[in-house]
This record gives C-alpha cells, sequence and structure tokens, in this order.
C-alpha cells in the first residue's frame, strides 16, 4: 500500500513539472505580429542556440543582428535589433508581461499583458507621475525642480525594465534630452521606482 501511495505521488509530481509554462515555450509559440522582425526560425533557433551554451544571435528580417540574450524558465531578453529590445516576465502559471523598449535616442518603453497562449489581457500598468520619481527635494529648490519636471512632464520618456529574479518592474525617468542645465538638476533627484506584482497588480515598492 505504501509503495502505490509513493508512485501516486510521484507520478501527481512529475504532471505538475509536465505542465509547467516555461518561457522557451511562450517565446516560441509567439504570433508572428509580436516578433515581426524575427521568423519563427530565428526564435527557435535562439532557443536552441541558448539551451547548447552557444551565442544566440541570428539575422531578422531588415538583416540586423538579433540575439536572444537571457533565457530562464521565467524571464527573456532579447535585443531585437539595434533601437529596441524586447523582455518577457513570468508573473504567474498563467501571465506574463511583454515589455518593448525604444532607443530614439534616449529609451522609451511600452508594456503589455498575456496570458501563456498569447491572449491579451485587460491589465494597467503603472503610470507614476513625473513628481514620483524625485526624491528629497529641499524648499530652496522647488521653483527650479518645478520647472524642471514640467520640462520632463512634456517628454515622458520611462525605460522599464523587468527582473530576472522577480516580478518587479523598475521604471527609470530619462533626463538625457534636457538642456544641459536642466538635466543636472535632474540627475541630482531622480531615483527609479520599483513595482512588484502582488497576484492581481503592481504595488509600488518603498
Amino acid at each position: 500500500m505504501k509503495r502505490f501511495v509513493l508512485i501516486l505521488l510521484l507520478m501527481q509530481a512529475a504532471g505538475s513539472l509536465c505542465g509547467q509554462v516555461r518561457m522557451r515555450d511562450i517565446f516560441a509559440a509567439a504570433p508572428d505580429s509580436i516578433f515581426p522582425l524575427l521568423t519563427k526560425n530565428n526564435r527557435l533557433d535562439c532557443i536552441d542556440f541558448v539551451e547548447n551554451k552557444m551565442t544566440a544571435r541570428v539575422r531578422n528580417r531588415l538583416g540586423d543582428v538579433a540575439e536572444l540574450r537571457t533565457l530562464t524558465d521565467s524571464y527573456l531578453l532579447l535585443q531585437v535589433s539595434a533601437h529596441s529590445t524586447a523582455e518577457m516576465r513570468l508573473l504567474s502559471d498563467s501571465l506574463f508581461c511583454l515589455i518593448y523598449t525604444y532607443q530614439g535616442p534616449a529609451p522609451d518603453s511600452r508594456v503589455r499583458f498575456f496570458d501563456t497562449t498569447w491572449k491579451p489581457q485587460p491589465l494597467d500598468c503603472p503610470q507614476p507621475r513625473v513628481e514620483e520619481f524625485f526624491a528629497s527635494v529641499p524648499d530652496s529648490l522647488q521653483r527650479e525642480v518645478g520647472f524642471v519636471q514640467q520640462s520632463l512632464a512634456a517628454l515622458r520618456l520611462v525605460r522599464i525594465q523587468a527582473s530576472a529574479d522577480e516580478p518587479v518592474l523598475t521604471f527609470s525617468l530619462q533626463t538625457s534630452e534636457l538642456e544641459k542645465k536642466e538635466r543636472e538638476v535632474a540627475q541630482r533627484f531622480v531615483q527609479p521606482l520599483r513595482f512588484r506584482w502582488d497576484g492581481a497588480k503592481f504595488v509600488r515598492q518603498p
């Protein structure tokens, strides 16, 4: 009887592992519209290269080099072209986010959510106000910083990066497009913001 129970538990564990969603499989099954610069064979070749511990570089449809830089069970980082990257991060067994970042010239990101069959999910990405990126501004500089914040609000360039280790997104307000004097002021006070997925939404971290 004990042997039968042990076999049953092992079968259940094996079934659970077989049913576990991996990022490699989600990436391989992506619709062509998600990665228009890469063919399905490009994506499959990248996966094969990574799993064989080789540099995962291919030529995209425009003839540029694309590289799968990181691939784990829950995270992917892909250099799509010289001016764009894509990150994919599992948030649960049935949900992940896709972050596209464009360099033009300062990086700017867009986030979309999907289930593991690539069905879009109606979830909202955090939209922190420009003021939230500023920390510990002394009273004597409030007016000067206020003008800088207005300039940044007009530009509104934010880079979003996913963590490879946990369901966390980091938002970085880009200041490189400001005039030199404003940029110097901004760089004194601007800090990145972190948001953790709690199972239903992203919550800002202290």
